[in-house]
């Protein structure tokens, strides 16, 4: 192999190589996704609190 082909092929082995780590990083893991959907639950549940309150305190002032 030619010294600019051998130089082509290392550049461009370098480029998917950083490619790659940059997608890994990117990546949801499992225990990523566990985290996230603990945190939504966490977050609706407090938002079911507030609406519940909200309605109490309509019900009340209506009644």
């Amino acid at each position: 192999m030619s010294p600019r082909k051998r130089a082509i092929a290392e550049s461009l082995e370098l480029a998917f190589r950083e490619q790659e780590d940059d997608l890994t990083k990117c990546l949801m893991t499992k225990q990523d996704g566990a985290e996230i959907k603990a945190e939504i639950i966490r977050w609706m549940f407090l938002f079911w609190i507030g609406q519940i309150a909200a309605l109490v305190a309509i019900v009340k002032l209506i009644l």
